[in-house]
């Protein structure tokens, strides 16, 4: 084969491997610019004879299909191609440029619980949606799970579908049938042993990874229990009950006792992560984990996102076509009423170059000014009693509605803004103004312009008096709020782009984050460059000052967030961001004791921000205290309620989603109407969630007691 041009553009330049289905190759596609690789795979019926053709033709042409299907999931190789060349079969795949997952699982390696939970976590929302399309995969094994170089996602590859077509072979009544036991030694559960594959066969496969990656032992080498045929590992390493019983869980012998659907699994999960992390939960030594059906809410579902080049990530024009799903969430109607939602709703949207993804989360982090005499860190007990119950309506679904919808930029919104007194709305987007509401009558004010390209950050300053916004034409820009006079324009850098700004609770500084990878500190008065920050070795995506106008916080594509001491321009701590991701948001607490930050996957992690402080110093680096399985999608925004009992979070997935920032647990989910959301941010006094969506479109969200 090799050198064969197969279907008169597919160059085959290497063998990559033999299975029970045929081979597998890599080819070149020579009618493509540039030649790009792709995979071949060669699938052989066992007979040739008519009948068996044209019955492996037509189940051929029925997997294909399926296989296009799914291929629309970022997370599984799309299909390019497939036809039908001298009495074989030929697929044509996306070829994934990455590393297999058994190089991260040598014998002998434990993985950290956090680190196997996420990883369970990521392989799970895959198979969602995989099983939403009623195809099972059957083969679940590391060597099928592709970390890709692009951005360190899993990629699941070598679906059994396919496999059922090369497995099909007549037997002596000329009937067609199937070969059992597809799968792999040690990752296969005994109903699908026998032929009998069920969606919870997969789930079984994933607990065995997950027993694997903690334990440092390969499933075929773990004893079995020989009255229950129970796998016995827990002995062999030290683990949380809890997290224990949900592996245990996953790989029940009978099939009945596990999780019947990966949402399940992926609930079982979550509820772990905030119950342990909390410390709310005491698992007695008899008990099985399940958390409770009265409190569960769904969580996330499989994340849809294009591919993007990472090289080139201020190519903010070149629009690819995606496909996104619905929250499966509870949605909140028009009229505030609940109405469920069962199946999928699919949309097509727009996926943008890599730094519009990070900078739809522009957000806006305003803090009412205070006495900055307090010491770095020193840290309130307790919100203020004027504002501890200003936001307990939000934990009832049925208690919000959708108030208003504003018509705001011509098409994308990429960031809004609430002034401090609570009167005024803004936003920036993608044509290159800042246009000003009034957020009770929802008259447009008026229309600030002078960028010369997309508007991607907005603040107010504490007195209300001036507005900020930054754009991708390099350039932060200084308004008189009431009168729209253009009072100083900031010049970051030439051919630079301005993701995220954040003014000081004094007024006197402006924090601005950007392409050339510093972090820049302004006098918001004169207008003059005070301090550059250097340290972050990516485009910076997000920066949020502390209430005590001492902290500023940073988020950048280095997969990074740094704590710094805003007076003196002194970096206090670095973590990396767990799950291996840029961090395209960060929003800090009101007493300052919470770090909430995003990635540009679908979690949301939530950081002891006094930790930060001391400089993660000692045996431990500081990890994260929850971590939050959010949403479907990129998490472009977060933004804390101004008495810190609620953290909303918008994402690419079309919702908004309330959490309490205590527990990790989920209070409300919005559906939000308008498309997907790229920032969110609450109103002065806690009562009002505004939020923006696609076609320019802002809406206003409100809760009653």
């Amino acid at each position: 084969m090799l050198g064969k041009t197969l279907s008169g553009r597919y160059y085959i330049v290497k063998h990559l491997g033999r299975g029970g289905f045929g081979q597998t190759y890599l080819a070149e596609d020579r009618q493509l610019p540039g030649n790009p690789l792709c995979v071949v795979k060669q699938l052989k019926p066992q007979a040739t004879d008519p009948l068996t053709l044209q019955v492996s033709q037509r189940l051929f042409d029925r997997e294909a299909q399926v296989l296009y299907k799914l291929g629309k999931h970022d997370q599984i190789p799309q299909l390019l191609a497939h036809f039908e060349q001298e009495q074989e079969f030929y697929l044509v795949q996306e070829f994934i440029e990455g590393h297999e997952l058994k190089q991260e699982l040598p014998v002998g390696k434990h993985l950290s619980e956090n680190q196997v939970m996420t990883l369970c976590g990521d392989i799970l929302k895959i198979l969602e949606f995989v099983h939403q399309q009623e195809v099972i995969h059957r083969d679940i094994k590391p060597s099928n799970l592709i970390r890709r170089k692009q951005d360190g996602k899993i990629v699941l590859i070598d679906f059994g579908a396919v496999k059922q077509v090369s497995a099909q072979k007549t037997n002596s009544e000329r009937n067609t049938t199937l070969t059992v036991a597809i799968g792999s030694p040690g990752y296969m559960a005994n109903e699908q042993l026998g032929g009998k594959p069920r969606f919870c066969s997969d789930i079984y496969a994933v607990g065995m990874i997950g027993i694997q990656a903690i334990t440092g032992i390969p499933p075929s080498q773990l004893p079995e229990d020989p009255t229950t045929s129970e796998m016995i590992w827990r002995d062999k390493v030290q683990v949380s009950q809890p997290f224990a019983d949900v592996l245990d869980k996953m790989v029940r012998y009978d099939h009945r006792q596990r999780y019947q659907t990966a949402t399940e699994a992926l609930q079982a999960l979550q509820w772990v992560n905030s119950q342990m992390s909390t410390g709310a939960y005491h698992v007695p030594p008899t008990q099985t984990l399940t958390p409770p059906a009265a409190t569960t809410q769904p969580i996330v579902t499989s994340t849809l996102l294009p591919q993007t080049d990472p090289s080139q990530p201020q190519t903010i024009q070149d629009a690819v076509a995606e496909l996104s799903t619905s929250s499966v969430d509870t949605p909140i109607s028009n009229a505030g009423v609940a109405t469920p939602r069962n199946k999928p709703h699919w949309l097509i949207g727009i996926g943008v170059g890599l730094a519009t993804a990070f900078a739809l989360t522009a957000g806006i982090y305003y803090f009412p000014k205070q006495n900055n005499s307090s010491p770095l860190l020193q840290i309130s007990n307790s919100p203020s009693p004027s504002l501890q119950k200003l936001n307990n309506s939000w934990d009832r679904v049925e208690n919000i509605a959708l108030a208003n919808t504003f018509i705001g930029n011509s098409k994308n919104v990429y960031s809004v803004a609430i002034s401090p007194d609570g009167q005024t709305l803004a936003s920036g987007g993608d044509d290159n103004t800042i246009k000003l509401w009034n957020l009770g009558t929802r008259q447009q004010l008026q229309t600030l312009k002078g960028h010369s390209d997309w508007v991607y950050s907005i603040a107010f300053s504490p007195d209300g008096q001036k507005i900020a916004s930054s754009s991708g034409d390099g350039t932060i820009k200084v308004w008189n709020l009431h009168s729209g006079q253009l009072l100083q324009t900031l010049k970051s850098g030439p051919e630079d782009r301005v993701f995220s700004i954040a003014i000081s609770p004094d007024g006197q500084t402006l924090a601005s984050g950007s392409k050339d990878k510093t972090i820049k500190l302004w006098n918001l008065g004169t207008g003059q460059l005070k301090n550059t920050l250097k340290g972050h070795s990516g485009f910076i995506l997000s920066v949020a000052i502390a209430q005590n106008g001492q902290t500023l916080v940073s988020g950048s594509d280095d997969k990074t967030i740094k704590v710094w001491n805003l007076s003196t321009g002194t970096l206090i701590s670095t973590v990396s961001e767990p799950s291996d991701n840029g961090v395209p948001a960060v929003a800090i607490s009101p007493d300052g004791r919470i770090l909430a930050t995003s990635n540009i996957s679908d979690k949301i992690y939530l950081w002891n921000l006094q930790e930060l402080l001391k400089g993660c110093k000692g045996a431990q680096p500081c990890s994260p205290t929850r971590t939050i399985f959010a949403h479907k999608d990129y998490v472009n925004s977060v933004a804390f309620s101004p008495d810190g009992q609620t953290l909303a979070s918008g994402s690419r997935d079309n919702t908004i989603k309330l959490w309490n920032p205590q527990t990790g647990e989920l209070k409300s989910p919005i559906s939000n109407h308008s498309g997907a959301v790229n920032s969110v941010t609450f109103s002065p006094d806690g009562k009002t969630l505004v939020s923006n969506g696609e076609e320019g479109k802002i809406e206003v969200w409100q809760s009653s007691p």
